[in-house]
């Protein structure tokens, strides 16, 4: 049982863990001049989405991504599965959060100190106290379900090993503020508004000016990276999942950017005023 503790803690990037150095970011796109307010068109969508899979396939890694845009969706490899390493706490953060005996009332002491520590920075050891406290994944599986996750089947007790996928993680967190209790709701998404600074790189790192941007990462020692983002601008939800296979951890951690950066384009194209953008201003 130790052995297999310190396998899943080098094999899902925590504390303790080797943790991936955010590369340098490509040269963001300029900005366009005269833009025009309200939502980018369905057209231009498609249009990023079709640049971010051109440069999936040109890369030396194995790579799937999904885009949710306001309840259109996108994929590449959509529902092709990799393991999930910590991209399984956040589903073990809504499980529990929504047990009978936890949604109604204040969080304990303990539970302030485990439910941040799995998610915030990361740590392996929550997992397990939070999963013995539910029985088992089965809470997590039917967190799947609700949320329409097809190809996610948690598993333990190497939790880690859960396959996943991109279409998956885009759901997730399209989904995430209805499926959490309404009394822990934004406790909830501000843990995954405030991931430490060390493991800040990827997708959030191509989000555009304006938008909250809550998400997770999981990750092993060998190339292998998936990430999931939400951003919120007023009524209007863009989502992301890239899931990475590839040899190297700052090589997969820059295609991960790489391509939030080429989904995102038709928000970052607006520059400091994205999000003020998508509400047009009423004429005069």
């Amino acid at each position: 049982a130790v052995a297999g503790a310190v396998g899943l803690a080098l094999a899902t990037g925590v504390a303790g863990a080797a943790t991936p150095r955010a590369a340098a970011p490509p040269a963001a796109p300029s900005v366009a001049r005269g833009a025009t307010a309200g939502p980018p068109s369905t057209a231009t969508w498609t249009a990023a989405v079709r640049d971010a899979r051109t440069y999936a396939r040109s890369r030396d890694a194995r790579v799937r991504l999904a885009l949710q845009v306001d309840g259109r969706a996108w994929s590449f490899r959509g529902h092709e599965t990799t393991r999930a390493h910590s991209l399984v706490k956040v589903t073990v953060l809504v499980a529990y959060l929504r047990r009978p005996v936890v949604r109604g009332r204040g969080l304990t002491d303990r539970e302030r100190a485990l439910l941040p520590s799995m998610v915030r920075r990361s740590a392996n050891a929550p997992v397990d106290e939070l999963l013995a406290a539910m029985g088992g994944v089965g809470p997590l599986r039917r967190v799947a379900r609700l949320v329409g996750m097809r190809d996610h089947r948690p598993v333990a007790p190497l939790w880690a090993t859960s396959p996943i996928s991109a279409t998956d993680g885009a759901r997730l967190f399209a989904r995430l503020p209805r499926v959490l209790p309404p009394r822990h709701r934004a406790w909830a998404l501000g843990l995954l508004r405030s991931i430490a600074p060390s493991q800040r790189w990827g997708m959030p790192r191509a989000a555009p000016r304006g938008w909250q941007v809550a998400f997770k990462s999981g990750w092993n020692d060998h190339g292998r990276v998936v990430q999931a983002m939400r951003l919120d601008c007023g009524a209007h939800v863009v989502t992301a999942s890239v899931l990475v296979d590839g040899d190297d951890h700052d090589a997969s951690v820059a295609i991960v950017e790489g391509t939030g950066r080429r989904l995102l384009q038709p928000l970052r194209r607006r520059g400091a005023a994205t999000c003020s953008s998508m509400t047009p201003t009423p004429g005069p």
